[in-house]
């Protein structure tokens, strides 16, 4: 059931390999015991910025669930751009999944690895 989940993130990451605005990817996928995966990648970006995102999956009767996940895309000097996690908090934010910023935090729903690359895409506006 990981099978087909694995072959889209490596396709993703194929597809994004090619674009004129990425400079390089690295994907790492470690297959567990009991339909477990842990996935480590990263994006770089012609302008500096980067993509470093972790999936920890787990396959259930109600197929491949991302037990926890985080999206963090930052700039060429480190400033953060967004971090989508679902990690906890303390004090608790009162939600699971959400969504970092320079302005804060506020509740969002996870996202997929394509889904956020379209976000860094669409926002930041490369030029090749």
């Amino acid at each position: 059931m990981l099978g087909p989940y694995i072959d889209h993130i490596q396709s993703i990451i194929e597809q994004f390999s090619a674009a004129s605005f990425v400079v390089e990817t690295s994907l790492d996928i470690d297959l567990r015991p009991g339909g477990q995966a842990y996935i480590v990648g990263k994006v770089n970006f012609i302008d500096g910025s980067v993509l470093h995102f972790r999936e920890y999956l787990d396959v259930t009767v109600r197929g491949v669930e991302k037990v926890t996940y985080t999206y963090h895309y930052q700039g060429g000097t480190g400033d953060l751009f967004f971090r989508y996690d679902n990690a906890n908090h303390r004090p608790s934010l009162g939600f699971k999944a959400h969504k970092h910023s320079p302005n804060g935090i506020i509740p969002a729903d996870p996202p997929t690895l394509e889904d956020v690359l379209l976000e860094i895409v669409q926002t930041r506006h490369f030029e090749s």
